[in-house]
């Protein structure tokens, strides 16, 4: 499990007023019920005075009553009632109080917070869960893995000529282009199926590969959305049971019609088609040893894998510790070894700096993640177009700066906006920037907070990139400046370029919104890859049209 998240994990249907809702979730027994005002609420099953189960229970005034010796209950888990010591009672009865899961109910389905503290923040979810447009039809199934196999399994696009030959997998398309993988937020992911029939050609790259309309998007903890088209769309929810058990909660939204009694018949025809197309899933997933998920599990991954590849590491990431970076103490003198380095990694950007003989180089990268702590490692992608790729190839050994919410645009387009190829990027760069670390490679000093040295100790091909994992040989704090996401630096630090109506021969304008860099055309070809930052077509956008 990741702690410290909203969990999808009931349809608000299942808790009604005056009942309880007994629920197995995260290898407990939990129940929900509702108080008089229909507020839901969430707590441990058992009395805190002699350990009877409260779902054998009643509701009396919307408070759980246990069957044992009567003793209340509110939504919140706060003994509000002793019969033994009566009404009149003035003693402190919060000794008896139960552990209880905040909960948020949205778009009819209930979230509770798993963790070891408070909730700072409200779930996040997709939106169509509370469109109004949209009518929806509801079904649940359980499962005998993990509720990570699962969601694994609705990642997987290689799957589909197989599995699902008799329903969406039609066609023979047994060959995997990419997959593309794109990183929407900092926990969300989407990918779609690019495949095609083998008729011997070699599938193309996750660069070459595109995402299509008809999409997945995975929202951790344990939502996903599968895009169809815009007034179709499919929703799941992952509810973990425990080790061995999962349910998945799949509703079929749509819009089709824009009559509501109709769009829910047609709703209900998607559900028993969603029943098949899941039963199928099921019928191998169940196979599949060991039943939970994880990074080293001996399995052998395929390029058709990455989607899966990018979800496990991300999990493993959440699993190790609070994504959001934690204050650090500054350091002053000479570094030394400090572990709360690790608090800087999350899924932002960094500078890899390379070197060999007397070149150094590096670039702008945006996947440096802790993937194991005993013994630790860190996983660094980067892209096989980069001169630092190269460099690192050859060399086994790099240094990770992380970068933080100080850095200037300067910075970015040092490391990110120019190759190495071209031009050396120290050459004219301040001496008050970087240092040397031990290992004789340049770290970078301004506007990051902490830098690891870091030796490879193997990689994996990943179609456009290729994942080091790699030994911490040291690491150190450098700043309390929080680290700099790709979403923080997109609205506060690069520039907002001007929109431009056309050319002075009204041609077409197109700008990647990485680096800025601007194709004039009527149509950007699909191949095409920014000669800056290295991106695809996809991360360009129509910013100016003639006629």
């Amino acid at each position: 499990m990741i702690k410290n998240q909203w969990y999808a994990v009931l349809s608000s249907d299942s808790v009604r007023k005056g009942k309880i809702c007994a629920a197995r979730r995260f290898g407990e027994e939990l129940l929900f019920f509702r108080d008089k005002e229909g507020r839901a609420g969430c707590v441990s099953s058992l009395c805190a005075h002699r350990g009877a189960d409260l779902g054998k229970g009643c509701i009396k005034d919307g408070n759980i009553s246990c069957p044992f010796h009567g003793i209340e209950y509110d939504v919140d888990g706060k003994c509000i009632y002793v019969p033994s010591d009566g009404r009149a009672s003035d003693l402190d009865h919060s000794r008896f109080d139960l552990k209880r899961y905040p909960l948020r109910e949205i778009g009819g389905i209930v979230f509770i917070w798993y963790g070891d503290r408070e909730p700072e923040s409200e779930p996040v979810c997709f939106d169509i869960i509370t469109d109004p447009s949209f009518v929806y039809s509801h079904m649940d199934d359980e499962w005998g893995v993990d509720y990570s196999r699962v969601i694994e399994n609705q990642l997987d696009v290689s799957h589909l000529a197989f599995v699902h030959r008799t329903t969406i997998g039609r066609g023979n398309k047994t060959l995997c282009n990419g997959p593309k993988v794109e990183w929407i937020d900092p926990l969300t992911l989407r990918t779609s199926a690019d495949n095609e029939v083998d008729t011997g050609q070699k599938p193309g790259t996750a660069d070459e590969s595109n995402i299509k309309s008809t999409n997945l998007n995975f929202k951790f903890p344990n939502m996903w959305l599968n895009h169809v088209t815009d007034k179709i769309q499919i929703l799941a929810y992952f509810v973990p049971v425990d080790d061995e058990h999962s349910i998945i909660s799949l509703r079929f939204y749509n819009k089709i019609t824009g009559v509501k009694p109709i769009d829910r018949m047609i709703a209900a025809l998607g559900s028993a088609a969603n029943k098949v197309i899941e039963r199928q899933d099921k019928r191998i997933v169940e196979t599949q040893l060991p039943k939970k998920s994880g990074l080293k599990i001996g399995e052998n991954l395929a390029q058709a894998d990455l989607p899966i590849v990018e979800y496990r590491a991300k999990r493993k990431a959440l699993q190790d510790g609070d994504p959001v970076p934690h204050p650090a103490g500054k350091v002053k003198g000479a570094p030394v070894m400090d572990t709360k380095a690790m608090y800087s990694l999350s899924y932002g950007l960094f500078i890899c700096t390379v070197k060999q003989g007397e070149k150094a180089n590096g670039c702008i990268i945006n996947t440096a993640v802790q993937v194991a702590s005993e013994p630790n490692r860190i996983s660094v992608a980067v892209n096989k177009a980069n001169y630092t790729h190269e460099l690192l190839r050859q060399t086994g050994i790099c240094n990770i700066s992380v970068i933080s919410r100080d850095a200037g645009f300067e910075l970015f387009k040092r490391f990110g906006f120019q190759s190495g190829r071209e031009v050396d990027k120290f050459a004219d760069f301040s001496k008050n920037s970087y240092e040397l670390a031990a290992n004789g490679i340049p770290y970078i000093t301004e506007g990051t907070n902490a830098y690891f040295s870091l030796k490879v100790e193997k990689e994996m091909d990943l179609g456009s990139h290729t994942l080091f994992i790699c030994e911490p040989v040291f690491m150190t704090v450098l700043s309390d400046s929080p680290s700099c996401t790709y979403e923080y630096y997109q609205e506060n630090i690069k520039p907002k370029p001007e929109k431009v109506g056309k050319t002075p021969d009204g041609e077409t304008v197109w700008r990647c919104v990485v680096c800025g860099y601007e194709y004039v055309g009527e149509e950007l070809p699909d191949d095409f890859i920014c000669p800056v930052c290295k991106h695809p077509k996809a991360d360009f956008e129509k910013v100016g049209s003639g006629g």
